[in-house]
């Protein structure tokens, strides 16, 4: 082998030069890439994990509704008999108030994210005083009762007032026994 002239030493130089930059341009191209999907992933943890303490602060918090509703249940009721002690209370705290019922109108079960649900559609008369002594009776968070549509106008006569609304009891459906079927036995 023969020994390399100045020039071709210097361009022997330059050529390995250049590939060791090349190498190390690629390199530092894959590091790099490899540096930012990490800071993705770190970023994308993050968010993950401070949505999960929010959840966890969120069930902390709702420890005291589980409790509540744990200790008053909602009632249990077939459908009818839902729909018959709602008109009963109903009536019950429309007579206690002093106010007559216009117009009464049973709406059907329904059932919803809450439970199942009956409605009356109702049509009061009487002293406003009466209508907010009603409602105060009515709406109450053990008796899984709701207000879902009150309309009040003046009445002819100043101290009252026309009332609609529309009263919501929750209940779970119940099966009584002897309402289910029975096997046959032999």
């Amino acid at each position: 082998m023969r020994t390399l002239a100045a020039n071709e030493k210097t361009l022997l130089l330059l050529l390995c030069g250049a590939l060791f930059i090349a190498v190390n341009m690629a390199g530092l191209r894959s590091f790099l890439k490899a540096r930012d999907g990490l800071q993705k992933a770190i970023i994308k943890s993050t968010a993950e994990l401070t949505l999960d303490k929010n959840w966890i602060a969120l069930g902390n918090s709702l420890t005291p509704a589980d409790a509540w509703i744990n200790s008053h249940p909602m009632p249990c009721f077939l459908p009818d008999e839902a729909s018959a002690q709602l008109l009963k209370s109903e009536r019950d705290a429309a007579e206690l108030a002093g106010l007559k019922v216009a117009e009464e109108n049973l709406l059907p079960s329904q059932e919803t994210t809450y439970g199942t649900t009956v409605a009356v559609s109702v049509k009061l008369t009487g002293p406003f005083e009466g209508v907010v002594k009603m409602l105060f009776s009515l709406q109450n968070p053990t008796a899984w009762r709701t207000i879902k549509k009150l309309t009040l106008k003046s009445d002819a006569q100043p101290p009252n007032v026309v009332t609609d609304l529309e009263l919501h009891q929750y209940f779970q459906p119940s099966i009584h026994p002897e309402s289910s079927p029975t096997p046959n036995h032999p």
